[in-house]
């Protein structure tokens, strides 16, 4: 292994800091890739959690449905009733029950998404809370989601999804252009959101 190819590992560690999954109150799942989802509804089913909440981002809604989930909580039809360039929703999930709520859309996404939860948490108290991303994603996860439910006692850990389902791997993220970008692009968002939140 080359110094470089060992620094660029490094560089990848440094922005995971993903632990392994363990019992929580909630599961929260962010909007974007569906193998987020699929991981978490996984967690959610082998009893890693009672409550699940998946954020579906503007046009997640269209595949929400072959996630195979008892009900969507009125999903679809809050779709209908939404411009789409407005639409980004949770679906809360506990046992055979569902909800659904609307989400503010804007700037920052992970911060929105953060603090819309945090909201959320105050009229539905919870101890724990796992928030499922992909690995890159979880410092900044971390920046947003410990200044979002600062005030509230609420433990937070970060999960990583599965890393055979995701497109950048730790060994070679750096010999793909796509992988290269979405990493690059990640350490940035990072870095603007330390001076930001």
């Amino acid at each position: 292994m080359s110094v470089i190819d060992s620094l660029l590992r490094r560089l990848y560690d440094y922005l995971n800091i993903g632990t392994p999954a363990q019992k929580a109150d909630c599961i929260f799942v962010l909007a974007g890739r569906q193998e987020r989802k699929i991981f978490g509804i996984d967690l959610w089913r082998q009893g890693c959690a009672p409550e699940l909440i998946l954020s579906v981002g503007r046009f997640e809604w269209r595949k929400f449905y072959e996630l195979g989930l008892p009900a969507d909580g009125g999903l679809k039809g809050l779709v209908e009733q939404t411009r789409p360039v407005h639409r980004h929703f949770f679906v809360r999930l506990t046992g055979q029950d569902a909800s659904c709520r609307w989400v503010q859309p804007g700037w920052f996404g992970t911060w929105r998404e953060a603090k819309a939860l945090a909201e959320f948490m105050e009229h539905h108290p919870v101890r724990s809370i796992l928030t499922i991303s992909d690995a890159v994603h979880l410092r900044r996860v971390a920046v947003a989601f410990r200044r979002a439910f600062q005030g509230q006692a609420v433990r937070l850990a970060f999960v990583a999804v599965d890393a055979l389902s995701i497109p950048v791997q730790r060994d070679s993220w750096w010999r793909l252009s796509a992988s290269r970008s979405f990493v690059l692009r990640e350490l940035c968002k990072y870095f603007a959101y330390r001076v930001i939140f």
